[in-house]
């Protein structure tokens, strides 16, 4: 059951712009809209309508607080019909209206970037259109997981088949806080195009296309810092070009050197924060 209401909570999170309703949900799972509600309620100790609801009001807060969006365009990314239904959902909330919301978190930013003394060496940069393996973990809930670090040994990975097993790990980070754990994540291998079609891909991974993207990218090797690399590219380093982030999620890959012989964790550790705008 676990594995069919993962299916629907990930539905929920790509339909959002959408007014598509728990009915289609549950025709496209094979349910009826009441076993949804229920076992989905089971799992994630809310409704589907009001996970949406929360997954709705969580990217808001990304694009308010980190993209030149108007709010007016915010909402309608954010599924809602209109300003007044967006605001009044903000506001029940946050109890802070989205444009008060939006003045506060650049206020701190700019504190940050006033105060700010540690930097980092980052790139811009362009990535191709690539795909990966992925299967999506939570840290609060049903299946509490392990923190960022321990993702590359997460034992879900030995169900890969070993072509896939060796390929570049990757997490995709969902939710407010990028830079206190995570919420969700999407865990998994990038893998060449077609690669899949050749290997039966376990549940409860499923294939990600990933398009062409712009992003902002630091290499460390210590992800205890992972909060205060993504607050110098928000507060300092992307105003300072002109840069503003896209509301994608950010993403983590794992970087093996040439050098080392050990199949165990990687050396480093690539962010990318995906940024608005093409080449």
């Amino acid at each position: 059951m676990f594995n069919d209401m993962m299916r629907a909570e990930i539905w929920l999170q790509e339909k959002l712009e959408t007014q598509q309703g728990i009915e289609d949900l549950a025709q496209r799972l094979g349910y009826s809209s009441s076993q949804i509600r229920r076992n989905f309620k089971r799992c994630f100790g809310l409704s589907p309508s009001a996970y949406r609801d929360q997954l709705r009001l969580e990217r808001a807060v990304q694009l308010l607080g980190h993209t030149y969006f108007s709010i007016y365009e915010i909402a309608s990314q954010c599924g809602y019909q209109n300003h007044s239904a967006f605001s009044r959902a903000f506001l029940r909330r946050y109890h802070i209206s989205p444009r008060e919301f939006r003045r506060s978190e650049r206020q701190r930013l700019s504190l940050l970037r006033h105060d700010m003394t540690q930097e980092y060496p980052f790139r811009i940069d362009h990535a191709q259109r690539q795909h990966a393996v992925v299967t999506r973990l939570y840290q609060h809930g049903p299946k509490r997981e392990s923190n960022i670090e321990n993702l590359p040994e997460h034992e879900t990975l030995q169900a890969l088949p070993d072509k896939l097993r060796n390929g570049c790990p990757i997490v995709i980070i969902h939710g407010n806080h990028w830079g206190e754990g995570f919420s969700r994540a999407d865990l998994g291998v990038q893998v060449d195009e077609g690669v899949t079609d050749e290997l039966a891909i376990p549940l409860p991974f499923r294939t990600l296309s990933l398009p062409a993207y712009r992003y902002a990218s630091v290499v460390t090797d210590n992800l205890g810092e992972l909060g205060s690399i993504i607050d110098f590219l928000l507060a300092k380093a992307l105003p300072q070009h002109d840069e503003f982030v896209s509301g994608l999620p950010p993403r983590l890959l794992w970087r093996k050197t040439k050098h080392r012989k050990s199949h165990k964790s990687p050396d480093s550790v690539e962010l990318r924060l995906p940024l608005y705008g093409s080449d």
